[in-house]
């Protein structure tokens, strides 16, 4: 049986309905010194140069995304805005909350071959923009097990799904 090696622990991942409500409300509670918001895909990015996965059918998926240092941590908000997509699900499912931990690991191809393995899914993927150019993000249904999902960031530039 394969071994998944999640030694870089990137950051928290959570669904959010709208960024700046969810800032102004983080920031009565936390003192946040920056942050920075997204477009994903950014509106610069042809649609045929990016892969976006959902379900095992190629789609395409819009979100606002909000970055932020907490101590030492990551946190992700994630905003769904366009097209059918694992956060859509999550946020009409459970609202606002928790969705993931994200880790970096050597191969994406190995550590999907891991997952299935194990008999978890992996429904939904995409390429990486921005710093992560070149890799492969990727989504595993963990919540049985885990209660959150598992995301994985792939280190190997370039990587092609087998």
């Amino acid at each position: 049986m394969s071994v998944i090696k999640f030694e870089d622990y990137m950051h928290v991942g959570v669904i959010v309905n709208n960024i700046e409500e969810t800032i102004a409300k983080m920031e009565k509670i936390f003192k946040i010194d920056e942050y920075r918001i997204n477009l994903f895909p950014p509106e610069n990015v042809n649609k045929d140069d990016i892969q976006l996965m959902y379900k095992g059918k190629k789609t395409w998926f819009t979100a606002r995304f909000c970055f932020m240092r907490m101590g030492n941590t990551e946190i992700e908000l994630i905003q769904p805005l366009e097209g059918e997509s694992l956060w859509r699900d999550y946020l009409n499912e459970h609202g606002e909350g928790l969705h993931h931990l994200k880790f970096e690991v050597d191969s994406i191809n190995e550590t999907m071959k891991a997952f299935k393995e194990m008999g978890v899914d992996c429904p939904q993927y995409g390429s990486a923009v921005g710093p992560n150019t070149g890799k492969i993000w990727a989504y595993f249904d963990t919540t049985k097990e885990l209660g959150y999902v598992s995301e994985i960031l792939n280190r190997q530039l370039w990587e092609t799904i087998d």
